[in-house]
């Protein structure tokens, strides 16, 4: 099978044989889900099954082009920015005032101005940099001279890591608001820089914040782009400044560079991760901006890295092997109506609400897990077990397992991991040593502790 060079433009749903250098694409994809093909095969497992025969395959453009004009909305790129450095947030960590769960405290802040089209928009993010000190001050040292040794505890086992040293700076995490884990990360060599998504999108109807100041959103499909692309949007302009490229910085009437240099980072290093909604726009924006050297999408569920057509409530599962019951039964997924609702169908296009059952929907998700497929990126999936039945995360399992035939046809399969953990709606501490640990290991070589068929399965194997 021919997945690289001449084919480096080409993607394999579900890869078994080499197409050829011709190109099957399926007539119904074109037609945007008529469903021509369903009178001939009945259903979309029976053409699913008949396609893969034929070595279907549809390159990654058309792949993304089905995400934009199906789903999530047009991408959006090649925006001038700029960014200003505000000095430390201010903002005392120990306040009387409860902030909102996924406001943003501490660290040094960043504005981000992007202009396009004749508009301006702009919105900050926090950086908290390896060194830095919890009352706000800051040393801006590298990940080689602020790394310092940490340990953390998950699932009752300790887990010790190595910090990061490299010379080119502190490998980084574009987080789409606050994760749990800051210290251990930190002490690992690794900084976080964090958004407050509220300001680049609204989670709601009213396509309010940054992208839509730029890209008003109208009922010509063109300018139609979700929330959940928005959001990926402004991890990509967050990454922007970082690297530089066509970039510039308004720093005290000087024009420097990226913020690679200023904050010590490795450009070459980029991660970005969310969990739930967020999930979901991570997923998205590792499918859609390949800089990021790993995506990390967490608790996605449905419309994220939940298949359409898999749903686990009722069925029962062993969970024992990692501290939960012999039987746990799962109750309801999130359905498609609920995605297509008041409260959640901002994420989303118009042509989205179309669809009205999961199988008129000609491709799955696995495909966002394909489109970042690449010899020199990863994907590191997270998932809950348990206490989260509406995410479904043995539907992501399935989702996992799909996306995992192409990138071992393709001699890729150490790029895809994933790492189901018992519970917990987030990204734990032990989620991040094993994502440092593994990302140390592909990036800058060094000795991993966790054999990588560990980061293969979950605990769903074999349960399906």
């Amino acid at each position: 099978m021919i997945l690289y060079g001449e084919a480096d433009r080409r993607v394999f749903c579900c890869p078994k044989q080499n197409a050829g250098p011709e190109r099957i694409m399926p007539r119904w994809v074109q037609n945007r889900g008529k469903n021509v093909y369903r009178k001939r095969y009945g259903t979309l497992k029976n053409w699913y099954r008949e396609y893969t025969k034929l070595g279907g395959s549809m390159n990654r453009e058309e792949i993304k082009k089905f995400y934009e004009e199906n789903m999530y909305g047009v991408w959006r790129e090649g925006e001038k920015v700029t960014y200003e450095l505000l000095g430390p947030d201010t903002v005392p960590e120990n306040e009387e005032k409860k902030p909102f769960f996924f406001e943003v405290r501490g660290g040094e802040l960043v504005r981000v101005n992007i202009e396009a089209n004749g508009r301006k928009a702009s919105f900050v993010f926090h950086a908290f940099l390896p060194g830095e000190k919890r009352d706000g001050g800051s040393d801006h040292k590298s990940g080689s001279e602020a790394s310092v040794p940490g340990s953390v505890t998950g699932s009752g086992a300790s887990r010790t890591g190595t910090p990061v040293k490299n010379p080119n700076g502190s490998p980084f995490i574009v987080c789409m608001h606050p994760i749990f884990p800051v210290d251990y990360a930190l002490s690992m060599g690794y900084a976080l820089l964090v958004t407050d998504t509220r300001e680049i999108a609204s989670d709601d109807i009213n396509r309010k914040g940054a992208f839509y100041d730029l890209y008003p959103y109208t009922d010509d499909p063109a300018d139609q782009t979700g929330v959940l692309m928005a959001w990926a949007w402004g991890a990509s302009k967050v990454l922007d400044a970082v690297i530089g490229d066509g970039c510039t910085s308004v720093d005290h009437g000087r024009q420097t560079g990226g913020l690679a240099g200023h904050f010590g980072l490795d450009p070459d290093a980029a991660m970005v991760t969310g969990v739930s909604r967020w999930g979901k726009a991570t997923a998205v924006c590792g499918a859609f901006d390949r800089r990021f050297r790993m995506s990390i999408p967490a608790c996605s569920g449905a419309r994220g890295l939940a298949l359409y057509n898999y749903f686990s409530e009722g069925k029962t599962y062993d969970l024992s092997a990692i501290g939960g019951p012999k039987e746990y039964t799962y109750t309801k997924n999130e359905p498609l109506d609920c995605l297509q609702s008041d409260a959640e169908r901002g994420w989303f296009n118009d042509r989205f609400l179309e669809y009205k059952e999961p199988s008129q929907i000609p491709i799955d998700q696995e495909n966002l897990l394909i489109l970042a497929m690449d010899k020199d990126r990863y994907t590191f999936v997270i998932a809950a077990c348990m206490s989260e039945d509406w995410v479904n995360a043995p539907s992501m399992w399935e989702c996992y397992k799909k996306a995992d035939e192409a990138y071992r046809a393709a001699g890729l399969a150490d790029r895809l991991v994933a790492h189901f953990h018992r519970e917990g709606h987030a990204v734990l501490e032990e989620d991040m040593a094993l994502l440092i640990e593994y990302f140390n290991h592909m990036h800058y070589g060094m000795e991993s502790k966790t054999p990588l068929e560990s980061l293969k399965t979950t605990v769903f194997a074999g349960q399906e």
